[in-house]
């Protein structure tokens, strides 16, 4: 009698777990806005790279080379999360730059001294706006729970680089 009592219990706890685990199955599942995500914060954190490099080396200011050198150290940290996240989902993401990125940097290789730093900076205020709205769309709407947590992380970052690289803009205004 003891084992006819048992028998339903068992079955509802069973159902409950397959409930809850194809809950988290759901959450883990990779969509077209997941994988658009995926790709355009690759190629900007590739694009952030390349130009910090050439900011780091090249500017003028002191304070265009310290954050030249801030955005190589921070997205290559952040790209390295990605592309980890990535690998584990099959997701591309790319080390490469999107044609707006190719006509800056062309842009910025034939720059020099203070319209090179302009140039620069406002390119980063720009860049990360576009950033910062590309990451809370991914933590408001993103299905995939790894992608929203490297979003939700990272966004802050952001934010910091978006207001360095605006106060550094109001001296080339």
């Amino acid at each position: 009698m003891k084992q006819l009592r048992i028998f339903p219990l068992a079955l509802s706890l069973a159902a409950l777990l397959f409930a809850c685990d194809k809950d988290d199955d759901n959450d883990d599942e990779i969509n077209d806005r997941d994988r658009s995500f995926a790709m355009m914060a690759a190629m900007n954190n590739f694009a952030e790279i390349s130009a910090g490099q050439m900011a780091s080396s090249k500017g003028e200011n002191a304070g265009i080379r310290e954050f030249g050198a801030m955005m190589v150290m921070d997205h290559t940290t952040a790209s390295q999360q990605l592309k980890s996240i990535a690998a584990n989902r099959g997701l591309y993401a790319p080390d490469s730059l999107d044609a707006a990125h190719v006509r800056l940097k062309d842009t910025l290789e034939d720059l020099s001294g203070r319209a090179f730093d302009s140039v620069y900076i406002h390119s980063q205020v720009r860049d990360h706006q576009t950033a910062i709205a590309l990451f809370e769309s991914e933590i408001n709407s993103g299905q995939y729970s790894d992608l929203r947590e490297f979003a939700r992380n990272t966004l802050p970052k952001l934010q910091m680089h978006h207001h360095h690289a605006d106060s550094l803009a109001n001296f080339y205004r």
